[in-house]
């Protein structure tokens, strides 16, 4: 299965043409990647401290990624309750521990010691289809069709989350433009997706804990380098202060398995480091409706963002990051007229907001162009 998972993200990448779109592909999949590194790190340690029955405890207090059920993830759930309310954070979790229940101990849970590394590279394909996801639902418009929504959600919950934590931000991502693909996205992801199946064969062929000290070292310099610059336009920065102890951790681990070559664990690595290292612009939301939803008709607004173009409909958007780039959302305000500037531009408008055929729509007073900023995304 994890073939057909690369091949859609190499058919997904044959269609990024323009190098600062395969940037930012690359730099998307590698956040992914480091929001996973916290959770699994203390689901290994946490692993370590309660073997036999009590590391079911993994499934529950990391962020999903391990084999099973993901969406037993507190931390997922709290994401969910934030995005989506109590209710739905409270079903994801009881659905899949009813699901965990009904597999067998060997799909529902990994009682397995596997090192964070190999844990990674084993959520490289998702984490390149979540960032393929998140460039063509930029793209397109799915939402002006049900069909297109329903393959799309259940395409997307299915094969895009790169853990349950992943799975929650890519249903707040599709929200607003396609809420039956959120929907199916949120019903399947982490509960009933094929990451349950995908990774049971390393139980039927359990193989000896890999280690790989160039790899631990090129992770170790990568969460420093994010650490440091306060995300690195890759996560979020509360998260990036986690990456410091992570760091440290991974800097340890080369040192101690400095006799140990597995050269297989070195791509996932490299590629978090050339994400760290590179960056990349944020991709383009093309849709101009606004998505703001605590605003009202009157509110003065003051909004800075880069200029899309839809047939006769003009917009600023901005990507808001939860967790990581990965699950960004795009924060978009309709203008009610031409500024006149070049797409894609920066620009700082001041206005009032306005209704007009249904569409929240800022009247402009006064516009700048600005020159982009040095990290395009704002946090929640």
């Amino acid at each position: 299965m994890r073939p057909l998972l690369y091949g859609i993200a190499l058919v997904g990448a044959a269609a990024l043409v323009s190098p600062d779109q395969l940037r930012s592909l690359g730099a998307s999949a590698a956040s992914a990647l480091f929001e996973c590194v916290p959770y699994v790190l203390a689901s290994n340690v946490i692993g370590g401290l309660f073997r036999g029955r009590a590391r079911v405890l993994v499934a529950y207090l990391g962020c999903g990624c391990t084999r099973g059920p993901g969406a037993r993830s507190l931390p997922a759930a709290i994401a969910a309750s934030l995005l989506f309310g109590p209710f739905v954070a409270i079903a994801r979790v009881v659905a899949a521990t009813m699901v965990a229940r009904l597999l067998p101990p060997r799909l529902a849970d990994d009682h397995g010691m596997h090192s964070p590394l190999r844990e990674l590279r084993d959520l490289l394909a998702s984490a390149l289809a979540a960032s393929i996801a998140l460039h063509l639902v930029s793209w397109f418009d799915i939402g002006s069709s049900v069909g297109l929504q329903l393959v799309a959600g259940a395409a997307l919950g299915f094969f895009a989350a790169p853990c349950a934590l992943g799975g929650v931000m890519l249903a707040g991502a599709l929200h607003v433009r396609a809420p039956i693909a959120a929907a199916l996205v949120l019903a399947i992801s982490g509960i009933v997706d094929l990451r349950i199946f995908i990774r049971t064969r390393h139980v039927r062929n359990e193989r000896p804990v890999e280690h790989d000290m160039t790899a631990s070292a090129l992770l170790a310099w990568a969460c420093v380098l994010v650490a440091l610059r306060g995300g690195a336009t890759l996560v979020h920065p509360v998260l990036a202060a986690a990456l410091a102890p992570c760091a440290l951790a991974f800097a340890v681990e080369a040192w101690r398995n400095r006799t140990h070559a597995t050269a297989r664990l070195r791509l996932v690595p490299a590629l978090m480091l050339a994400g760290a290292l590179v960056g990349a612009p944020p991709p383009i939301y093309y849709a101009t409706e606004t998505t703001l939803d605590n605003v009202f008709p009157g509110e003065h607004l003051s909004f800075t963002g880069a200029l899309v173009r839809d047939h006769r409909a003009w917009a600023l958007v901005r990507y808001a990051i939860t967790c990581c780039r990965a699950d960004a959302m795009p924060v978009v305000i309709r203008l009610a007229y031409d500024p006149h500037q070049p797409q894609r531009s920066w620009l700082r408008v001041d206005g009032v907001v306005a209704r007009v055929d249904g569409e929240l729509t800022l009247n402009i007073h006064t516009i700048t162009r600005i020159a982009s900023p040095i990290d395009p995304f704002v946090y929640r």
